[in-house]
């Protein structure tokens, strides 16, 4: 009976040990496909060379066309380059490159991948070196991405500003570096408030005022100033990053991608970040309608082109009338049927169909 009792023992040992084991195995996986924290420190680029030629540096991993392949190293930002050198593996020495900041285009940041052209396609994400090794144990590459959305995002943010970024990444004075400051008799003063930056549009034209800004054509592009005493700051349009070029250390142009236009009103934030921490925000309303396609008064209805036929006029004629005038009435299937029983031929047909206006 004893004996029985340690062999059942033995065997349900054999079957659950491995189900602990391998539970264990997964979570420990998991823990280290995990990214560590993105908080403003973790995320804050390594500083090199800031005296000479500052850069800064990012951990990355970079996907080859269709996830064809995938190489990790060292993504260098400085205000006239971008440099990329692959670490691991060594076989994908060839994805790195090096290009001016100039041929850094279309940058697009959507869901967790950043990528851009400069001219070759590149898609990239943050993943500290620490992870590069998770990637080949099993965690997907979406699992490993979503860890450093926000740090991708500072890359993102050092191709469009590198000043902005370089002063985030520069560290904090430490108290033996700070001048000693002689005592002021007195109350102390309160500290100075913080100056938001300033917003300039100029598209559309009447978007400075209070009132809806009327349109009627679609796409709209906003287009303004930004311009900050604490250096350039970083605007965003409805909470995307908008594009920006530099006019001087302290004031940049910023416009917007296309914005297709809803029929009624459509509202834009156009926010604006500096060093500081200093927030503006300045609120866009554009009440869109549609422009009318004018018709011509002397275009054929329905019922005019059914009179012709039964006149006994040509097909070919009404042809000829039709792309003289155009036509008023959006044609049905039950029109072009009543047509045919009236004569009409498939040339009618055709120009009767392309004659037609626009809903």
């Amino acid at each position: 009976m004893n004996r029985r009792v340690r062999t059942g023992s033995l065997l349900l040992l054999a079957i659950v040990l491995p189900v602990i084991t391998g539970g264990a195995e997964q979570k420990t996986l998991r823990q280290r496909a995990t990214p560590a924290s993105t908080s403003n420190d973790d995320v804050r680029p390594q500083l090199l060379n800031a005296d000479a030629n500052p850069t800064l540096r990012f951990p990355i991993a970079r996907m080859g066309y269709m996830n064809s392949s995938l190489s990790f190293g060292w993504l260098d930002i400085s205000r006239a380059s971008v440099r990329y050198h692959v670490e691991q593996p060594p076989s994908k020495a060839q994805d790195s490159f090096e290009t001016s900041r100039q041929q850094v285009r279309s940058l697009d940041f959507q869901g967790i991948f950043l990528t851009f052209s400069n001219p070759k396609l590149q898609r990239i994400f943050y993943l500290p070196p620490g992870e590069w090794a998770s990637l080949h144990s099993g965690t997907s590459i979406v699992s490993a991405a979503e860890g450093g959305t926000q740090a991708t995002q500072s890359i993102l943010r050092a191709l469009q500003n590198f000043d902005f970024a370089l002063s985030l990444a520069q560290p904090p004075v430490t108290a033996a570096e700070q001048k000693p400051i002689a005592p002021v008799a007195g109350p102390a003063k309160p500290a100075a408030p913080v100056t938001p930056p300033n917003i300039v549009l100029t598209a559309p034209a009447s978007a400075n005022g209070n009132q809806p800004v009327e349109m009627d054509r679609s796409p709209l592009v906003i287009r303004g100033a930004a311009m900050d005493a604490a250096g350039i700051p970083v605007v965003t349009i409805n909470g995307l990053p908008a594009n920006m070029k530099p006019q001087s250390n302290l004031a940049a142009e910023f416009w917007s991608d296309p914005q297709p236009l809803q029929p009624g009103d459509n509202r834009f934030q156009i926010s604006a970040i500096d060093a500081a921490h200093g927030e503006s925000h300045v609120t866009v309303l554009v009440h869109y309608t549609p422009k009318a396609t004018p018709v011509n008064p002397r275009a054929l209805a329905k019922q005019d082109i059914v009179d012709l036929l039964h006149g006994d006029v040509p097909a070919a004629s009404v042809v000829a009338l039709i792309k003289e005038r155009g036509i008023k009435f959006r044609p049905t299937a039950d029109d072009l049927n009543a047509i045919r029983a009236c004569g009409g031929n498939d040339e009618l047909i055709q120009a009767i169909q392309q004659a037609a206006p626009a809903p």
